[in-house]
Protein backbone atom coordinates (compact mmCIF):
# COMPACT_ATOMS: atom_id res chain seq x y z
CA UNK A 1 0.00 0.00 0.00
CA UNK A 2 3.33 1.99 -0.38
CA UNK A 3 4.76 3.85 2.39
CA UNK A 4 2.84 7.49 2.60
CA UNK A 5 2.85 7.70 6.70
CA UNK A 6 6.85 8.00 5.86
CA UNK A 7 5.94 11.59 4.46
CA UNK A 8 2.42 12.83 5.03
CA UNK A 9 3.38 16.31 4.84
CA UNK A 10 5.43 16.49 2.44
CA UNK A 11 3.45 14.66 -0.11
CA UNK A 12 0.33 16.60 0.82
CA UNK A 13 1.98 19.99 0.27
CA UNK A 14 3.17 17.89 -2.89
CA UNK A 15 0.10 16.59 -4.61
CA UNK A 16 -1.31 20.53 -3.69
CA UNK A 17 1.28 21.93 -5.97
CA UNK A 18 1.45 19.27 -8.68
CA UNK A 19 0.17 20.44 -12.52
CA UNK A 20 -3.68 21.30 -11.77
CA UNK A 21 -4.30 20.62 -15.58
CA UNK A 22 -4.50 16.44 -14.86
CA UNK A 23 -6.86 17.34 -11.73
CA UNK A 24 -9.25 19.59 -14.22
CA UNK A 25 -9.25 16.85 -16.73
CA UNK A 26 -10.25 14.69 -14.33
CA UNK A 27 -13.01 16.67 -13.11
CA UNK A 28 -14.38 17.26 -16.63
CA UNK A 29 -15.61 13.47 -16.64
CA UNK A 30 -17.55 13.41 -13.05
CA UNK A 31 -21.11 13.52 -13.02
CA UNK A 32 -22.96 16.63 -11.57
CA UNK A 33 -21.72 16.61 -7.74
CA UNK A 34 -24.45 18.74 -6.54
CA UNK A 35 -25.88 16.26 -3.92
CA UNK A 36 -23.91 13.14 -4.93
CA UNK A 37 -23.15 10.61 -2.26
CA UNK A 38 -18.94 10.43 -2.93
CA UNK A 39 -16.88 7.72 -1.80
CA UNK A 40 -12.71 9.10 -2.92
CA UNK A 41 -10.34 5.70 -2.25
CA UNK A 42 -7.26 6.68 -1.42
CA UNK A 43 -8.24 10.24 -0.53
CA UNK A 44 -5.07 10.96 1.17
CA UNK A 45 -4.80 14.52 2.67
CA UNK A 46 -8.57 15.33 0.97
CA UNK A 47 -7.64 17.59 -2.14
CA UNK A 48 -9.99 15.98 -4.23
CA UNK A 49 -12.71 15.56 -1.32
CA UNK A 50 -12.49 18.87 -0.47
CA UNK A 51 -13.36 19.65 -4.30
CA UNK A 52 -16.51 17.21 -4.17
CA UNK A 53 -17.36 19.02 -0.84
CA UNK A 54 -17.52 22.35 -2.23
CA UNK A 55 -19.28 21.45 -5.21
CA UNK A 56 -22.07 19.89 -3.01
CA UNK A 57 -21.31 16.50 -2.67
CA UNK A 58 -21.92 14.41 0.64
CA UNK A 59 -18.24 13.58 0.82
CA UNK A 60 -16.59 9.91 2.35
CA UNK A 61 -12.95 9.19 2.26
CA UNK A 62 -10.91 6.12 2.83
CA UNK A 63 -7.08 5.69 3.14
CA UNK A 64 -4.73 3.50 4.89
CA UNK A 65 -2.42 6.23 6.26
CA UNK A 66 -4.01 7.52 9.18
CA UNK A 67 -1.50 10.84 9.12
CA UNK A 68 -2.97 11.88 5.88
CA UNK A 69 -6.29 10.89 7.46
CA UNK A 70 -5.74 13.72 9.96
CA UNK A 71 -4.90 16.19 7.71
CA UNK A 72 -8.12 15.62 5.81
CA UNK A 73 -10.73 15.55 8.63
CA UNK A 74 -8.75 19.02 9.75
CA UNK A 75 -9.38 20.62 6.66
CA UNK A 76 -12.77 18.86 5.16
CA UNK A 77 -16.22 18.59 6.11
CA UNK A 78 -16.71 14.72 5.67
CA UNK A 79 -15.97 10.84 6.69
CA UNK A 80 -12.72 10.26 6.73
CA UNK A 81 -12.11 6.36 7.77
CA UNK A 82 -8.94 3.94 7.79
CA UNK A 83 -9.63 1.04 5.82
CA UNK A 84 -7.95 -0.84 3.12
CA UNK A 85 -9.14 -0.67 -0.43
CA UNK A 86 -9.09 -3.87 -1.07
CA UNK A 87 -12.23 -4.87 1.28
CA UNK A 88 -13.98 -1.21 2.17
CA UNK A 89 -16.03 -0.99 5.66
CA UNK A 90 -19.44 0.33 3.69
CA UNK A 91 -21.71 -1.58 2.59
CA UNK A 92 -22.95 -2.21 -0.73
CA UNK A 93 -24.98 0.32 -2.88
CA UNK A 94 -24.01 3.61 -1.33
CA UNK A 95 -22.62 6.04 -3.46
CA UNK A 96 -23.23 7.92 -6.36
CA UNK A 97 -20.03 8.30 -7.32
CA UNK A 98 -16.81 6.10 -6.12
CA UNK A 99 -13.36 7.83 -7.15
CA UNK A 100 -9.96 7.24 -6.93
CA UNK A 101 -6.92 9.84 -7.75
CA UNK A 102 -3.49 8.88 -8.17
CA UNK A 103 -3.91 5.67 -5.67
CA UNK A 104 -5.73 3.19 -6.63
CA UNK A 105 -1.98 1.88 -7.99
CA UNK A 106 -0.68 0.68 -4.61
CA UNK A 107 -3.30 -2.04 -4.14
CA UNK A 108 -1.85 -5.62 -4.54
CA UNK A 109 -4.84 -6.95 -5.84
CA UNK A 110 -6.36 -4.25 -8.35
CA UNK A 111 -9.60 -6.61 -9.88
CA UNK A 112 -10.32 -7.06 -6.29
CA UNK A 113 -10.00 -3.60 -5.15
CA UNK A 114 -12.01 -2.45 -8.56
CA UNK A 115 -14.79 -4.66 -7.54
CA UNK A 116 -15.33 -3.40 -4.19
CA UNK A 117 -15.50 0.39 -5.42
CA UNK A 118 -18.23 -1.06 -7.60
CA UNK A 119 -19.90 -3.46 -5.16
CA UNK A 120 -20.24 -0.04 -3.24
CA UNK A 121 -21.76 2.02 -5.90
CA UNK A 122 -25.65 2.46 -6.58
CA UNK A 123 -26.52 0.69 -9.64
CA UNK A 124 -25.81 2.64 -12.47
CA UNK A 125 -23.43 4.83 -10.51
CA UNK A 126 -19.90 5.80 -11.95
CA UNK A 127 -16.47 4.35 -10.70
CA UNK A 128 -14.21 6.52 -11.72
CA UNK A 129 -9.87 6.69 -11.17
CA UNK A 130 -7.18 8.24 -12.62
CA UNK A 131 -3.79 5.84 -11.43
CA UNK A 132 -0.67 5.40 -12.77
CA UNK A 133 -0.13 3.82 -16.28
CA UNK A 134 1.28 0.61 -17.07
CA UNK A 135 4.02 1.66 -19.38
CA UNK A 136 4.91 4.12 -16.54
CA UNK A 137 5.33 0.59 -14.26
CA UNK A 138 7.46 -0.89 -16.70
CA UNK A 139 9.68 2.16 -17.47
CA UNK A 140 10.53 3.01 -13.95
CA UNK A 141 10.83 -0.95 -12.93
CA UNK A 142 13.41 -1.31 -15.66
CA UNK A 143 15.29 1.78 -15.19
CA UNK A 144 14.94 1.87 -10.99
CA UNK A 145 14.94 -1.76 -9.81
CA UNK A 146 16.32 -3.66 -12.85
CA UNK A 147 13.07 -5.73 -13.38
CA UNK A 148 12.15 -5.60 -17.17
CA UNK A 149 9.09 -8.42 -16.88
CA UNK A 150 6.23 -6.25 -17.81
CA UNK A 151 3.86 -9.30 -16.36
CA UNK A 152 5.69 -10.08 -13.05
CA UNK A 153 3.92 -9.21 -9.57
CA UNK A 154 6.28 -6.78 -8.15
CA UNK A 155 7.06 -3.83 -6.54
CA UNK A 156 8.11 -0.71 -8.50
CA UNK A 157 10.33 2.26 -7.29
CA UNK A 158 9.39 5.67 -8.04
CA UNK A 159 11.00 9.38 -7.45
CA UNK A 160 8.30 12.05 -7.49
CA UNK A 161 9.06 16.01 -6.71
CA UNK A 162 12.18 16.72 -7.98
CA UNK A 163 13.14 13.45 -6.56
CA UNK A 164 12.61 14.43 -3.45
CA UNK A 165 10.20 11.30 -2.20
CA UNK A 166 11.19 7.78 -3.17
CA UNK A 167 7.81 5.91 -3.64
CA UNK A 168 7.82 1.74 -3.37
CA UNK A 169 4.21 0.57 -5.06
CA UNK A 170 2.72 -2.52 -6.72
CA UNK A 171 3.33 -2.81 -10.58
CA UNK A 172 0.24 -3.77 -12.75
CA UNK A 173 -0.84 -4.74 -15.92
CA UNK A 174 -3.57 -3.07 -18.25
CA UNK A 175 -5.02 -6.43 -17.83
CA UNK A 176 -5.68 -5.08 -14.07
CA UNK A 177 -7.64 -2.35 -14.69
CA UNK A 178 -10.17 -4.60 -17.44
CA UNK A 179 -10.61 -8.08 -15.83
CA UNK A 180 -13.64 -9.89 -17.17
CA UNK A 181 -15.03 -9.66 -13.53
CA UNK A 182 -14.58 -6.00 -13.47
CA UNK A 183 -16.23 -5.64 -16.94
CA UNK A 184 -19.09 -7.97 -15.96
CA UNK A 185 -19.99 -5.52 -13.12
CA UNK A 186 -19.36 -2.50 -14.81
CA UNK A 187 -19.30 -1.20 -18.16
CA UNK A 188 -16.16 0.56 -18.87
CA UNK A 189 -17.12 4.15 -20.68
CA UNK A 190 -13.76 6.08 -20.91
CA UNK A 191 -10.33 4.96 -21.38
CA UNK A 192 -7.69 8.30 -21.91
CA UNK A 193 -4.17 8.33 -21.42
CA UNK A 194 -2.56 11.15 -20.67
CA UNK A 195 1.49 12.26 -20.00
CA UNK A 196 1.64 14.66 -16.46
CA UNK A 197 5.21 15.39 -17.24
CA UNK A 198 6.82 17.34 -15.29
CA UNK A 199 5.12 16.81 -12.81
CA UNK A 200 6.02 13.05 -12.43
CA UNK A 201 9.81 12.20 -12.93
CA UNK A 202 10.54 11.59 -16.11
CA UNK A 203 12.81 8.23 -16.67
CA UNK A 204 14.04 8.12 -20.05
CA UNK A 205 13.95 11.87 -20.75
CA UNK A 206 14.01 11.31 -24.86
CA UNK A 207 10.74 8.97 -24.81
CA UNK A 208 7.10 10.43 -24.10
CA UNK A 209 4.90 7.95 -22.84
CA UNK A 210 1.93 7.90 -21.00
CA UNK A 211 2.28 8.29 -17.65
CA UNK A 212 -1.37 8.16 -16.18
CA UNK A 213 -4.90 7.20 -17.27
CA UNK A 214 -8.04 7.93 -16.61
CA UNK A 215 -10.69 5.56 -16.52
CA UNK A 216 -14.74 5.47 -16.11
CA UNK A 217 -16.71 2.82 -15.42
CA UNK A 218 -20.15 2.42 -14.84
CA UNK A 219 -22.22 -0.08 -12.59
CA UNK A 220 -24.46 -2.18 -14.26
CA UNK A 221 -27.77 -2.46 -12.92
Amino acid sequence: MGNYDQFAQEYAKGTEEMDEEIRKRFYRHLPALKGCAVLDVGCGSGQDAAYYAAAGAAVHGLDISEQQLAIARENVSGVFVRTPMENISFEAELFDLVTSFYAIQHTADLPKTLLEMIRVAKPGGVIMVLAKHPFRNLLESHVNDGNSDYYAKRLVTSYIFNRSIKLTEQGHTMMDYLAPAVLQAARLELLEELTDFPASEQVIPELLYPTCMILKYRKIA
